[in-house]
């Protein structure tokens, strides 16, 4: 099988292994932020397999190979999952089988099962209704487990992009799947009004994001590949650090409540930054790669459903009042004192990467987007 070093892969490529590797620096400390991290799936020989999967993936220029290989990685990756529950396990397993069923599709050269299985794939990846239970599961019981799984799935909506979404049935089906990903995007954005703990809040806020993505693909069926790239971008990279940021936060004071604020920003000046952060990227603040990604989005979506981009709007203005709300009953009010020490040297290291990551793809996006759209218009040309 020839292997092709091409720019846009390898961009993504790099881009993913750094939230595939947060969870190994971040429990190699004496108290782990997560307490998963026992975990097969995080330990450093399993996420070297798991990155050099990935890295056959994106270096090959063949779709079933890609993807045959990528549901190997997807499988390997849910196998560490078994101990945190049947139900996570089972839909990261569900999710390696669609790949696989789209390598083969691909093989056999059926472009509508290869376009549907692949869609299935990343749904069940990123938390779609209904199929959200195995996701927003594991962003409660394992945050660093969930920032590793997007990783790999970055990798997964390039494939799609490159191979899958570039037929004529993706056309047809566009419309279908703006407004199916719109709606799963405003209901758990309301539902984020009304959790009462911080892990209610990022559990809704993975399922608004997994509705965001498919409305996204939805676009991308029609030309608008570069605003799925971003989309999953910015999920990756905020998303990932706001769970980060909250496993952190109850690594020193246990659960954390909605319903009275707690008066931490004192105690954990540095923390309560990168949550703030976080949240805000996630809901399109300017100057980072969510207000990029969240652009590029609306104006794909309004040529396609006047209504779905509404929609959208609400669910990522409601979310963005959840996130005020968390982020005031976490950190502000009176003033307490705590023992914990604020973030350390590996936590500011990640929440550095992450944060310069988001911040550069949020000033300057032509870095990587001029490249993808180029790379992916020229997959589309076949």
């Amino acid at each position: 099988m020839p292997l092709h070093v091409d720019a846009v892969p390898t961009a993504i490529l790099l881009l993913a292994m750094v939230p595939l590797w947060l969870p190994v620096l971040l429990t190699r400390r004496r108290v782990p932020v997560d307490p998963a991290a026992a975990v097969r799936a995080q330990t450093r020989r399993a996420t070297l397999i798991l990155a050099l999967l990935l890295g056959l993936v994106t270096l090959s220029p063949n779709g079933a190979f890609s993807y045959l290989t990528l549901g190997f990685a997807l499988l390997w990756q849910a196998l560490g999952t078994r101990v945190m529950g049947r139900g996570i396990a089972a839909t990261l397993i569900g999710s390696a089988l669609a790949a696989a069923v789209t390598a083969g599709a691909l093989a056999l050269q059926w472009p509508v099962l290869a376009f549907a299985a692949s869609t299935v794939a990343i749904a069940l990846r990123v938390g779609v209704f209904p199929l959200h239970s195995g996701i927003v599961a594991l962003a409660e019981r394992s945050p660093a487990t969930l920032t590793q799984v997007f990783g790999a799935t970055l990798v997964l909506v390039l494939e799609h992009l490159r191979f899958t979404d570039h037929i004529p049935f993706a056309y047809d089906v566009a419309p279908w799947l703006v407004r199916f990903g719109a709606l799963v995007t405003l209901l758990p954005g309301l539902m984020a009004l009304v959790q009462p703990d911080l892990r209610g809040y990022l559990r809704t806020a993975t399922a608004m994001h997994g509705g965001m993505i498919l409305a996204a693909l939805g676009a991308a069926g029609r030309g608008h590949e570069a605003a799925a790239l971003m989309v999953m971008l910015t999920t990756t990279f905020a998303l990932g650090g706001l769970g980060l940021s909250i496993a952190s936060l109850e690594a020193r004071v246990g659960p954390v409540s909605l319903v009275a604020r707690g008066g931490r920003v004192q105690a954990f000046p540095r923390l309560a930054a990168a949550f703030a952060l976080f949240a805000a990227a996630g809901v399109a603040m300017p100057g980072t790669a969510g207000f990029i990604a969240d652009d590029l989005m609306l104006h794909a979506l309004w040529g396609e459903s006047v209504g779905s981009t509404v929609m959208i709007i609400l669910g990522a203005a409601a979310l963005a009042i959840a996130s005020l709300r968390a982020y005031a009953a976490a950190f502000l009010g009176p003033a307490v004192s705590s023992l914990a020490p604020d973030l350390n040297r590996r936590e500011r290291t990640v929440t550095t990467a992450l944060v310069v990551i988001l911040v550069i793809l949020g000033f300057i996006p032509g870095v990587l987007l001029t490249p993808a759209d180029l790379f992916l218009n020229a997959s589309d040309a076949p």
